[in-house]
């Protein structure tokens, strides 16, 4: 019998994965769960949320003109607003 490993550990390797791969596998574990679980998915306002969360991202990664900030200039502005 083959011994599973722990959460700690499938974490672990998780996060040493490239991002294309763990998209992937964030993706195979939705569909998992959702066939598992099924009502977890099923809620209302989703796409709503995801819009709001992408707006959100766009705005604050960007100037109020359309130039793309730098990752630089992204981080010290989040950090003025601590």
């Amino acid at each position: 019998m083959t011994k599973q490993p722990a959460y700690e550990e499938a974490l672990v390797l998780a996060t040493t994965l490239p991002l294309e791969q763990l998209a992937q596998l964030v993706a195979v574990l939705s569909e998992l769960l959702q066939k598992r679980y099924g009502t977890w998915t099923g809620l209302q306002g989703v796409d709503e949320v995801r819009d709001y969360l992408e707006w959100t991202s766009f705005h604050n990664s960007h100037y109020a003109d359309g130039p793309r900030k730098n990752p630089q200039e992204f981080l010290t502005e989040v950090g003025e607003e601590e």
